[in-house]
């Protein structure tokens, strides 16, 4: 039965009443309404401003996440060099012979040599597993315009040498650049002497902008290398010390051009961004 509520008059002193109605159903009928256009507003204006509160949280924490991850990455390839110096006579990182014209500071192992010659693969703390058989003939390498897809150095380039902020692979598959005014100066693990900095104020290792190819950090070379700015314009870039520390700085004096990996050079050795 349906129970149905209706109003009634009485008579004659005129005063409204209601009365029930049994009818099939055997329950009185309640008709609810839905959310109204301007609920419906607010509630959409409420999730955009959340969204607007979390979003910025999210990506701030991924990005926080990376330059962990590329902190860890640069601390495990400071062991492995340091397992290097101690099988090398000290000295830090690979390089090459003295050149005919260099006065006789050593050469780089970049990309002057194919990739199965370069620093990278010459440190066995990597433990790379290059093919055994080289993929290119090496006579054929010329580093003034090499093919990416037929010299590619990815298989000889550890995986902790690229930062988890490259989205893409990095040029020559590696985020990371050496101080190669270490070995000029003939700088060695044990090396205390660096004309009043301290170990610790000393870099061995940064991060180089992506689109460039170079192992090593040169002079005059630190305003082109250098990303000074990886992990943003608030927390600057990793580093990896002489100390093996590695710490997230904010390069004030690369914002004025110097060239703050030099050992004891007061002057710019590097010409400001215009």
């Amino acid at each position: 039965m349906d129970f149905r509520c209706v109003h009634v008059v009485k008579e004659p002193r005129g005063v409204g009443g209601k009365v029930c109605v049994m009818g099939k159903a055997g329950r009185s009928k309640n008709l609810s309404g839905g959310f109204s256009l301007v609920e419906l507003l607010v509630v959409i204006g409420i999730i955009a401003i959340l969204m607007g509160i979390l979003l910025p949280t999210m990506e701030n924490a991924r990005a926080t996440s990376k330059w962990v991850k590329c902190a860890s990455n640069m601390r495990q390839v400071g062991f492995c060099l340091q397992l290097y110096a101690s099988d090398n006579r000290g000295w830090i990182f690979p390089v090459g012979p003295p050149g005919a014209n260099t006065n006789g500071i050593p050469t780089t192992l970049g990309t002057n040599v194919p990739p199965h010659a370069r620093w990278p693969a010459r440190v066995p703390a990597f433990d790379l597993h290059p093919p055994e058989q080289l993929p290119y003939d090496p006579a054929q390498y010329f580093n003034g315009s090499p093919d990416p897809a037929k010299f590619s150095a990815e298989p000889y380039t550890p995986i902790i040498l690229r930062c988890p902020s490259d989205n893409d692979p990095p040029m020559e598959y590696h985020s990371y650049v050496l101080n190669k005014h270490l070995s000029d100066k003939g700088v060695r693990i044990a090396t205390r002497d660096f004309g009043g900095k301290k170990s610790g104020e000393i870099v061995v290792m940064g991060e180089k902008k992506p689109l460039e190819r170079d192992y090593y950090m040169e002079e005059e070379e630190f305003d082109r290398i250098v990303d000074k700015y990886r992990h943003g314009v608030g927390r600057g870039s990793n580093y990896l010390f002489h100390d093996g520390h590695v710490d997230l700085i904010e390069p004030k004096e690369a914002v004025l051009g110097l060239d703050p990996w030099d050992i004891n050079k007061k002057e710019a050795t590097s010409k400001p961004t215009p």
